[in-house]
């Protein structure tokens, strides 16, 4: 099974789309947990400009993880707390480059102290601006995407892929 978790309008071929809104092929609240799949059960999740929705991020990544299969890849898409959308009043959480970091790291107050994924790529994308720019900002970008951040420049969208433990 392939989840697209807040697909809204926005449905994936072959993928079980899931949303409160729009079309999807199961109408779920999402901000409630748990969520009516099996532990294990699900070779891959996928979500764009989801997570900074919801309500209660750790409680979205701890049941993403319960029910991914073991080796299952996680993938996201969110936008950059530096880009102007974020500023959305319906944007809940930021996300940085080292937002990844943190969600594959092993920290003692995150997590339950264990570490739930493996980190498979981190890339910046741009999104608002014209590809022939965009195309040779996202190169660069993509060497070394932490000093990207790090060094403040501009950034739209974040995604992530990962493997869980």
């Amino acid at each position: 099974m392939k989840l697209n978790l807040g697909c809204g309008e926005k449905k994936l071929e072959g993928y079980t789309n899931v949303d409160l809104f729009g079309e999807p092929d199961i109408r779920l609240d999402l901000s409630v947990f748990p969520w009516p799949f099996d532990d294990n059960s699900a070779d891959e999740v996928t979500s764009a400009h989801f997570l900074e929705h919801a309500r209660d991020y750790e409680q979205t990544i701890l049941e993403i993880h319960r029910i991914l299969k073991p080796g299952g890849t996680l993938h996201f898409k969110v936008p950059h707390f530096r880009n102007p959308c974020t500023q959305w009043h319906l944007h809940l959480w930021p996300f940085s480059v080292f937002t990844c970091q943190l969600l594959c790291g092993c920290i003692p107050y995150q997590w339950g102290g264990r570490q739930l994924f493996e980190m498979k790529r981190v890339r910046i994308n741009y999104i608002f601006i014209p590809k022939w720019i965009g195309a040779p900002l996202s190169f660069f970008a993509n060497i070394y995407p932490m000093a990207w951040d790090w060094l403040g420049l501009p950034i739209d969208e974040i995604e992530f892929t990962g493997k869980k433990l």
